[in-house]
């Protein structure tokens, strides 16, 4: 359904810029990426920034006037933090979720979403009055006043994202990636009580070995040990990890000495 959605830069003037647009397009599974009067020469920078997006990039077509790429859309939407008296600015997060209630009624009722447009403007001063004036709608994405503009790619990226997370939220059958899930260590029985007893030894040895913990203050220390253990619940394996590292103390505390006697 997003694909319905393109984005158009105009006038971009810088290849990094351009490349990550092109990764938040894709990012956030939006219909493509066009350009208007492109300044920009370093397209290797570009295709740098558009790392995973490659081939947004490489499908995005330039076109010399705005109406060229816009004339078949149904949709314009402007993107803008001055206000135009006589339109009115509407919230990018409202416009996203409205964009997609519209979207999943035309699809329940068998029409294809309009075909939309975000059309973002140059680095130094956005869309020109005139790039405005053919905009259906004009959006503004919030701010703080004291410094009231974003850089163009992260323009790209929080339109995208609003749409997307507007989706999500009305649309369970939506895709959607998972956080990544490490690999569960092997199941472990909790540490006995026994072996608790010995980690502590070990560490009483361990913090003496290196002068952590001096022989008057050693037992108070283990025993802060001991609680936050106890709050852990330790498991047998985590406790054998623990008996590893106060070993290898020990081992270094003796290498130390062998030097220094040599």
């Amino acid at each position: 359904m997003l694909d319905h959605c393109g984005v158009v830069l105009v006038g971009p003037m810088f290849g990094g810029n351009v490349g990550a647009a092109a990764r938040a397009v894709k990012n956030t599974g939006l219909g493509g990426l066009s350009l208007v009067d492109p300044s920009f020469e370093d397209h290797a920078e570009a295709r740098m920034f558009s790392h995973g997006a490659e081939e947004v990039l490489e499908r995005a077509i330039a076109y010399e006037r705005l109406i060229d790429v816009i004339a078949e859309a149904e949709r314009v939407v402007g993107f803008t933090i001055r206000e135009r008296h006589r339109r009115r600015m509407t919230p990018l997060r409202e416009f996203a979720e409205t964009w997609v209630d519209d979207a999943l009624i035309a699809k329940s009722e068998g029409r294809v979403p309009s075909r939309t447009l975000l059309l973002f403007g140059r680095e130094r001063d956005g869309l020109t009055n005139e790039e405005l004036d053919l905009c259906t709608d004009i959006v503004w994405i919030a701010v703080h006043p004291q410094h009231p503009s974003y850089n163009l790619s992260q323009a790209v990226l929080l339109a995208g994202y609003e749409i997307l997370m507007a989706r999500l939220g009305v649309d369970p059958r939506a895709p959607r990636a998972r956080p990544r899930r490490t690999r569960r260590p092997s199941p472990s029985p909790l540490a006995q009580a026994q072996e608790l007893a010995d980690l502590q030894e070990h560490l009483r040895e361990a913090f003496l070995s290196i002068g952590y913990a001096y022989p008057h203050t050693v037992d108070p220390m283990v025993r802060s040990y001991a609680e936050i253990f106890s709050r852990a619940q330790l498991h047998r394996r985590e406790a054998n990890m623990l008996r590893g590292l106060a070993h290898q103390i020990l081992w270094a505390a003796g290498r130390i000495e062998e030097l220094e006697s040599d």
